[in-house]
């Protein structure tokens, strides 16, 4: 009887020390700080570039300067993808050209000036790039070979960033960067392209030394098979239905709103609200490529998905380098609620939406 009391009292004394346990470790939990991701979903300003004005975008450029990003994603191929395309060859001839052609283009013409590869131009840059974000000081000289290397490394945008950083003197009087690709850091600077007028220009701002580059392209092998498929697939009267459905009314309404007001926050409100993002889900992914007997419809739809999966490996990739920080994400409205649905997901991140930022 006395060993049986002895058991029941060790065996009260371990739990109450596991639940106390379990209990630290709960409060522990939620004293974590999680790394906030906001998806800004955005049109292609590209589309609209011959009435783009960069005014368009202040408002919003206040809002997310007070949001303060540690971290910026940008719908781009990063510099190893494309290396990895370029390898691969057919069937990524289409994509390569429509996504990484200025990429490669002044990436080839900076690899043959310092007689290196891609890979050990992506090596130095790493090793420059960590050299810049912990300096104070950063000479010209330096920031000239590390554009050098982000070139080589098919890194353009952040290329173009460390370009924004230098004087016009220091720009006009180098000889390291030849006139030809000035010429493509400047254009890609000024690009009316939310990767260039909102994330480039927001960098800068923030003072951040580089951009994300978080697309992913590598699901087109199959999607070239379906291709034809597909356009036959997506009939005249599907497209023409989806153009007059009311919540794309009404995205076309503010739109053109925001262009007599000079300022487009009201769409990207509008844009980032459940009100957009749910109904782009329902009628372009739900109702089109899953509620049908259409194979070549539904292949389409897990290809999509597949291409939200990788972009959302690519951010918690990016996340990996600053746990606890603030991360914005510019991308096409139709990846909002896909990336949305990934992230809140995972361990030790918080998903914030713009309206989280807007106090009214």
């Amino acid at each position: 009887m006395r060993f049986v009391l002895i058991l029941l009292s060790i065996f009260s004394l371990v739990l109450s020390d596991s639940v106390i346990a379990q209990y630290q470790g709960e409060s522990s939990a939620n004293d974590i700080k999680k790394t906030k991701v906001l998806v800004l979903a955005t049109h292609h300003i590209s589309d609209h570039e011959d009435v783009f004005s960069p005014t368009l975008v202040d408002p919003l450029i206040d809002v997310l300067e007070d949001y303060a990003p540690t971290m910026i994603g940008v719908e781009e191929l990063s510099g190893a993808q494309i290396a990895e395309m370029e390898r691969r060859g057919n069937p990524y001839k289409s994509p390569f050209n429509n996504f990484a052609s200025k990429e490669h283009k002044y990436g080839s013409k900076a690899q043959e000036a310092l007689d290196t590869t891609w890979q050990k131009a992506n090596m130095v840059a790493d090793s420059l790039l960590a050299k810049v974000q912990s300096a104070k000081d950063i000479t010209d000289s330096t920031r000239l070979a590390l554009i050098n290397h982000l070139l080589a490394s098919y890194r353009l945008h952040t290329a173009a960033l460390q370009w924004s950083y230098l004087s016009k003197e220091t720009r006009s009087n180098q000889s390291v960067i030849p006139e030809g690709t000035v010429k493509g850091l400047t254009e890609t600077i000024n690009s009316a392209d939310e990767s260039s007028s909102i994330s480039l220009r927001l960098a800068h701002q923030l003072n951040l030394q580089r951009v994300y580059p978080i697309d992913d392209h590598l699901e087109k092998d199959y999607y070239s098979e379906i291709k034809t498929k597909l356009e036959k697939a997506l009939d005249d009267s599907t497209v023409q239905a989806l153009k007059n459905a009311p919540y794309l009314v009404k995205y076309d309404d503010l739109l053109q709103q925001g262009l007599e007001d000079s300022t487009w926050l009201p769409l990207y409100k509008y844009m980032n609200s459940p009100a957009y993002v749910d109904k782009s889900e329902e009628k372009e992914w739900r109702n089109i490529f899953l509620e049908t007997s259409n194979e070549t419809l539904r292949s389409r739809l897990a290809l999509w998905e597949e291409r939200n999966l990788r972009t959302a490996a690519h951010i918690r990739s990016a996340t990996a380098r600053e746990p606890g920080g603030r991360v914005l994400i510019t991308i096409g409205a139709s990846h909002k609620s896909f990336l949305d649905s990934y992230l809140k997901e995972m361990m030790g991140v918080e998903v914030v939406h713009l309206s989280d930022l807007i106090k009214n």
